[in-house]
């Protein structure tokens, strides 16, 4: 087989490529190809895979990425360009609806009818029967299936699927369906005459990005009367969260752990205001509520006032910007899970307050009044502003350098612990209710306020982030604590609060 085209044929499919105004695109990024970009003439299945160079298996590629695609066929890199670029575009802030407008998958409403056995859903086009089961433990039916994905949405918006979806996963269950079967179904609930997808989204996603139309699904039937609804939504997100954080097979990302608790937490808080005494509302009387009323462990129900606690703190700070969804994503200086094991715990008060409701004793509102201002000196002395991710072959300049050693997650599991000692110098700490309460006082003033920010800008103007690069980077990369190097350096708790050693 002859491997290169003559001028003639190049011509033809450059004619056969155009748009009707004339412009050229690249096949792979439909980039408009002006006079002046290199391009190349390439075989949807490669010459190397046996791709012929009839004039139907060849397209014009702008070069940049016809090199970077090695002998991926084209329509495939496609594929795999215009998914790292949703990623991209979006910050990995991708949910299953995403992939589905990706794929040009448009949603269908759809009727369905419950008789004594069996349930029949039909959009006007295709039609399904489906046996019902019962669940004793949830009290509600169920009923398992091969569903079209048109009839499909992920569970989120305060619902029951918060996770976005993580590229690498996306990735790997995609190419394993490509050759294997989807074992277990993915979960789901039927509600509002829609099925809301909540377990399985990064699996459905894999099988929508291989193009499959229907997969297999087990849907809980949402009771019609509201309180049979909410109870099946709360014992099902309890479950869900169980799933992912104590049984774990894919934990949810820190962040999405702490938001979801939040929100339940939120919504228990009001039943408990409404139907309990105005002087019984404490954060005390509210965890023995969920033990006592709601069945939950002691455990878990101080776990939704921490996750509360520390999703305001963050949604309102200077850092939220630069926080992460995703903790793995590099794009970000910090995680939900770094904060969670070295900022919060060394800044916030965690544990249930005694004091009523705002009363004189409640200092939430001002703890997060307190966190914020915190925030804001972390990030301008830290030089947060001028972090930037680790590109490979990008040069980074001092500044940039200095702001990625400072915010090195083994640095900020080693000076954040300093934070608790910072504080209690600024406020002048006597007892060990100070010391556990930390944030949690009055707003601070400006003289406390100027007291941190000078002990910030001993920690982060150190000489020790200056340094030439090196060894100090090697050092760094790890993620365990680098007490150390800090000590071997002079960055020492004492240095920070006195400026000696």
């Amino acid at each position: 087989m002859k491997r290169q085209i003559s001028d003639a044929e190049k011509q033809q499919v450059r004619l056969q490529q155009q748009d009707k105004d004339g412009s050229l695109r690249c096949f792979i990024s439909g980039e408009v190809i002006g006079d002046t970009d290199d391009f190349e003439y390439d075989h949807i299945l490669p010459f190397s895979k046996q791709g012929d160079s009839d004039l139907s298996n060849i397209r014009i590629v702008l070069k940049e990425y016809n090199r970077r695609k090695s002998d991926q066929p084209l329509y495939e890199f496609r594929d795999n360009y215009k998914l790292e670029k949703l990623f991209n575009d979006k910050k990995n802030n991708i949910k299953l609806q995403d992939i589905f407008l990706l794929k040009e998958i448009l949603p269908k409403s759809f009727h369905f009818t419950i008789e004594p056995n069996n349930i029949k859903i039909d959009d006007g086009v295709d039609k399904r029967t489906f046996s019902l089961l019962f669940d004793n433990i949830l009290n509600v039916q169920y009923f398992y299936g091969r569903i079209p994905i048109k009839w499909l949405e992920n569970d989120d918006q305060e619902g029951l699927q918060p996770r976005v979806i993580d590229y690498k996963r996306l990735i790997s269950l995609r190419d394993h369906l490509k050759d294997h079967p989807q074992l277990a179904p993915s979960i789901a609930r039927l509600i509002d005459n829609r099925i809301k997808l909540f377990d399985g989204q990064h699996k459905l996603a894999g099988q929508v990005l291989n193009n499959t139309r229907e997969v297999d699904i087990k849907a809980y039937i949402s009771p019609t009367e509201a309180d049979k609804a909410k109870k099946l939504f709360d014992d099902l997100m309890i479950t869900n969260l169980d799933a992912h954080s104590k049984h774990k097979q894919i934990p949810f990302y820190t962040s999405t752990l702490l938001d979801r608790l939040s929100v339940i937490y939120k919504e228990m808080l009001g039943e408990f205001t409404s139907t309990k005494p105005v002087d019984k509302h404490s954060e005390e009387n509210f965890i023995s509520y969920l033990v006592s009323d709601k069945q939950h462990s002691r455990a878990d129900a101080k776990q939704m006032l921490k996750s509360a606690i520390m999703t305001n703190a963050v949604e309102l700070s200077a850092i939220n910007n630069f926080t992460a969804v995703a903790s793995r994503d590099t794009g970000f200086a910090l995680s939900i899970d770094l904060l969670k094991t070295a900022v919060f715990p060394n800044t916030l008060f965690l544990e249930p307050s005694s004091a009523n409701f705002k009363s004189s004793g409640d200092f939430r509102d001002s703890e997060l009044e307190n966190f914020k201002e915190v925030s804001v000196l972390l990030v301008q002395y830290g030089q947060l502003n001028n972090w930037v991710q680790n590109t490979r072959g990008k040069s980074l300049t001092n500044i940039e350098l200095k702001a990625r050693r400072i915010w090195h997650k083994g640095a900020v599991l080693t000076w954040a612990p300093y934070l608790k000692s910072i504080l209690g110098m600024a406020f002048n700490f006597i007892t060990n209710d100070d010391r556990e309460k930390l944030l949690y006082r009055a707003v601070m003033d400006t003289n406390q306020k100027d007291r941190i920010g000078v002990c910030l800008q001993r920690l982060f103007n150190h000489p020790l982030w200056d340094e030439p690069e090196g060894e100090i980077d090697s050092l760094l990369v790890s993620a365990r604590r680098q007490d150390e190097l800090f000590n071997r350096k002079g960055l020492t708790e004492m240095y920070v609060l006195t400026g000696r050693n």
